[in-house]
C-alpha cells in the first residue's frame, strides 16, 4: 500500500513538473517583416446625419464658394453646432435634411433667439455649408 501511494505521488509530481515546463525550440525563427501599407486609401463612412468634425475635404469644398473660410472657422462652427448654443436648446439636427437656403433662414432665426454674435452665426453657417458641399451622393 505504501509503495502504491509512493508511486502515485511520484506520478503526480512528474505530471506537475511536466506541465510547468515547455519544450524549447532550438530552431531560429527569422523576424517577420512588417505588413506593407494598404495600397488603397481607407474610406471612412460619414455619419448619415452629416454631423462630424470637418476635415480637408470640407475646407476645400467650402473655399470654392467662400475663399476666406479657414479650418479654424469650420471647427468653431462644428463646436457651436454640436456642443454649444444649438445643442443646448434642441440638439443637433440632421444637416442633410435641409438645403442651403433653408439653413440660411434657420440659422438666421436661431441666432437671433440665441443672441449669437454674427461671427458665431457665420461659423455655424459655413460649417453646415461645408458639410452639405461634401454630402455623399
Amino acid at each position: 500500500m505504501k509503495t502504491t501511494r509512493t508511486i502515485v505521488i511520484a506520478i503526480i509530481a512528474i505530471i506537475i513538473a511536466a506541465c510547468g515546463t515547455s519544450k524549447k525550440s532550438t530552431t531560429a525563427v527569422a523576424p517577420t517583416a512588417p505588413s506593407p501599407a494598404p495600397t488603397t486609401p481607407l474610406v471612412l463612412m460619414k455619419p448619415s446625419n452629416g454631423i462630424y468634425a470637418p476635415g480637408n475635404e470640407e475646407l476645400t469644398a467650402i473655399q470654392m464658394q467662400h475663399k476666406e473660410v479657414t479650418m479654424d472657422k469650420l471647427k468653431e462652427g462644428y463646436t457651436l453646432y454640436t456642443e454649444g448654443t444649438c445643442i443646448k436648446c434642441h440638439g443637433a439636427k440632421n444637416i442633410y435634411v435641409y438645403n442651403e437656403v433653408s439653413w440660411k433662414n434657420i440659422i438666421d432665426d436661431m441666432a437671433i433667439r440665441a443672441k449669437m454674435p454674427d461671427e458665431q452665426k457665420d461659423a455655424v453657417y459655413m460649417y453646415v455649408l461645408a458639410i452639405l458641399a461634401t454630402q455623399p451622393k
